[in-house]
């Protein structure tokens, strides 16, 4: 029988280098790059909204509790849980059920969430930019002739 092979475009990218943590995805894929956009219009968004109630949050750490600790401690590391809780579920949604969990454990950390997108984002960017140049080289070409 006859067979041809197509190329499913998936990139796996392990994290730290560990063999049992890898995530996989297909930058190819215009489901995979209207999900990427789309999150990166709603990271966006929701910056301004983040930025707003964290700046909310410290205007009231001026008193400090019994432990010389700010009084809205409690406040502040409930905050920067939802918002590591509502990146992972971005994550997730992108990068498949459980992404998050293989990227960062158990940690729930802001600054693991932006070296995570800054690592990532060259992979999606180079894999996009070669599709779409791709496109433009083929305009005149026919496939069936």
């Amino acid at each position: 029988m006859d067979s041809i092979r197509i190329s499913s475009g998936i990139k796996r990218i392990s994290i730290n280098d560990d063999p049992g943590r890898v995530i996989e995805f297909n930058p190819s894929d215009v489901v995979f790059a209207e999900r990427f956009y789309e999150l990166v219009k709603d990271f966006e968004a929701k910056q301004e909204e983040f930025k707003a109630r964290a700046e909310s949050i410290d205007a009231q750490a001026s008193e400090m509790d019994e432990f010389g600790l700010p009084a809205n401690t409690g406040e502040k590391l409930a905050f920067v849980r939802e918002v590591c809780t509502y990146m992972y579920e971005k994550i997730d949604y992108l990068f498949g059920a459980g992404a998050s969990q293989k990227i960062f454990g158990e940690v729930l950390s802001l600054d693991m969430i932006g070296q995570f997108f800054e690592g990532i984002t060259p992979f999606i960017r180079a894999a996009r930019s070669e599709k779409v140049s791709k496109y433009g080289a083929a305009k005149g070409k026919r496939v069936m002739k």
